[in-house]
């Protein structure tokens, strides 16, 4: 790890009990990110990219290994702490995207820095929308958008606390061609302005990335 490493996972693991038995859900995993990095976790289902994922961002524990964002040690902050760091680093893009129903496409995106009382949070996170082609769609719900303009508002969201890092779950998943290259090229627009993403997927219909990880049973 190097001054600059904005993720470092250390020899990470993750285990479960299932039916009296022990489950692998990582094993000794170990990478970097340094600023500009895009990398991708390719696998498929149960092989442990989702894991990886938690654990990198701070939301799930591992029984073994480190986990270091900007060469904090993450799970040695208290959960309060954690919470905050977190916000204030690390951008969550999942496939089910985890908008709030009843709040319009605007105030989605602005969430995540409420909290941190991100100055001109209302003009950014309307920036960001007109950005990923959803400026006439900023009063809507999210039942009334389609698949593809829900995740560019989950994109927006992640992204609207300035995060150093971007993990991304599956993120193009449920979506068709067009949309899939947008948010791929929201992904690789931010890791070329200095942000790091780790992307996990079950399969690749593109390319550009830095570097692909095979991982399966929990194994890089």
């Amino acid at each position: 790890m190097t001054e600059q490493t904005v993720l470092h996972l250390q020899g990470v693991s993750k285990y479960y009990a299932r039916d009296g038995k022990r489950v692998v859900a990582a094993q000794d995993v170990s990478l970097a990110l340094e600023p500009g990095a895009f990398k991708v976790l390719r696998g498929p289902s149960g092989s442990g990219k989702t894991t990886v994922l938690l654990a990198a961002g701070g939301l799930l524990r591992p029984d073994a290994g480190r986990v270091f964002v900007r060469g904090d040690d993450i799970y040695a902050l208290s959960p309060e702490q954690r919470a905050m760091f977190r916000a204030r680093n690390i951008g969550f893009v999942f496939q089910q995207f985890y908008l709030v129903p009843y709040l319009t496409v605007l105030d989605n995106a602005q969430l995540p820095g409420i909290a941190l009382a991100i100055p001109n949070l209302h003009a950014k996170a309307a920036g960001l929308l007109m950005r990923f082609q959803l400026g006439d769609r900023i009063d809507h719900l999210p039942s009334e958008l389609s698949t593809g303009e829900r995740q560019r508002v989950a994109l927006a969201r992640a992204l609207v606390a300035d995060p150093a890092v971007l993990l991304a779950d599956e993120p193009t998943g449920n979506l068709d061609a067009e949309n899939e290259a947008i948010i791929l090229a929201c992904l690789r627009d931010f890791a070329a302005n200095g942000g790091a993403v780790l992307m996990a997927t079950h399969g690749l219909r593109s390319d550009g990335f830095d570097e692909v990880y095979q991982i399966n049973g929990g194994r890089l």
